[in-house]
């Protein structure tokens, strides 16, 4: 496998580039801490094998296809301008970007998009990580449920846990959130019950009985994980103490703390802080800053993002990015593509790729 750039007019590019070529590719470049979240099953990689791929859903619009492209684009640097480019040449629709980065909102600005900020994510160093300060007192707290409830963390495989448990607490939990009727996808990942590469999933029990569970997903640098984030959180509303997610996430970083793990992410939370940036869409900015003021029936945007400042972490800024697209568009392709209104659209897994065409030779590198 090779990070140089394909030459010449016969590059053979897909719509939907296999798990294997995929899982390839994302140990070398998927250093967002987002990344795995472009292995959905429902999702769409439009790529090239060994060079790279955007993950993308397609979203019906009253304009018509909009693909809504939710993590940064898994290749080398040398290689995001031109997959963009071959992205907006050979895939059908308008595209919508949302959870970029600053590297990737910096090369959209110079393609001619539209930059927005669109939330924050939260991350810690492992290694320097502590529960000290006056600022921490919850946490501090919820790190000691262990021996005040006689309470274990464990990692396990998927046949190792009941999984009619794990599902019904999962199901309970839905139910006291705002969206119930389906998981939320593209920003984040649904629960996946069985074992997966890379994932690691750390349970707690008290006695026999099970009252929560987080999921890890990994993301990359060189080969090799550099950090987890704590992308599925689930517990037992009605019999779990107060702050269980906290004591599962802190007895899971000790573990990779012993492992040598660089970072651990608390994800993205949608809507944080966005600020004026130059050159950004006013009307984009303000609608965002009202959803997150007063549209936490839909979404509960200021507890995620309370939740997730209390480990006092680094923030680091994402963005949207969009072009020749409405601000209606745009927010019903969001919206409805991650699921928070309406049942998300799924889309066929792409095993009828657009194969085989050439690029034209203009647009090689």
């Amino acid at each position: 496998m090779t990070s140089a750039l394909p030459s010449g007019a016969a590059i053979r590019y897909r719509d939907h580039l296999g798990e294997s070529h995929s899982r390839e590719l994302m140990a070398k470049f998927g250093r967002q801490s987002s990344a795995y979240f472009a292995l959905q099953d429902d999702v769409r990689r439009f790529g090239v094998d060994g060079v790279g791929f955007v993950a993308y859903a397609p979203v019906k619009t009253l304009l018509g296809r909009v693909n809504l492209v939710f993590v940064n684009p898994v290749c080398a640097d040398q290689a995001l301008s031109w997959l963009l480019k071959a992205l907006f040449q050979l895939v059908p629709g308008r595209v919508v970007f949302t959870g970029i980065d600053d590297r990737v909102a910096r090369e959209l600005a110079a393609l001619g998009y539209t930059v927005n900020e669109m939330g924050a994510e939260f991350s810690v160093s492992v290694p320097e990580f502590s529960l000290a300060g006056k600022r921490k007192k919850q946490l501090r707290h919820a790190a000691n449920l262990g021996s005040r409830h006689n309470l274990r963390v464990v990692e396990q495989t998927a046949a190792e846990v009941n999984q009619a448990d794990a599902r019904r607490l999962s199901e309970d939990w839905r139910q006291h959130k705002a969206v119930k009727q389906h998981e939320l996808r593209l920003l984040t990942r649904p629960p996946v019950f069985s074992d997966e590469w890379g994932v690691r999933k750390f349970y707690c029990y008290q006695g026999e009985r099970l009252l929560g569970y987080v999921f890890f997903d990994p993301y990359f640098k060189h080969g090799r994980i550099v950090g987890y984030t704590a992308n599925v959180l689930r517990q037992d509303m009605d019999n779990s103490p107060s702050g269980l997610l906290d004591y599962i996430v802190i007895e899971a970083m000790a573990r990779f703390r012993r492992e040598g793990v660089e970072r651990m992410s608390l994800g993205i939370s949608p809507l944080y802080n966005v600020r004026p940036r130059a050159g950004d869409q006013p009307l984009i900015r303000r609608i965002c800053q009202l959803l997150y003021a007063r549209g936490n029936r839909f979404y509960a945007f200021k507890t995620l993002s309370y939740h997730k400042s209390r480990y006092r972490g680094d923030e680091a800024t994402w963005y949207m990015a969009v072009k020749d697209t409405s601000v209606l568009t745009v927010a019903w392709t969001i919206l409805r593509g991650t699921g928070i209104v309406g049942q998300p659209p799924l889309v066929r897994s792409g095993r009828e790729p657009i194969d085989g065409k050439p690029l034209p030779a203009t647009e090689t590198p």
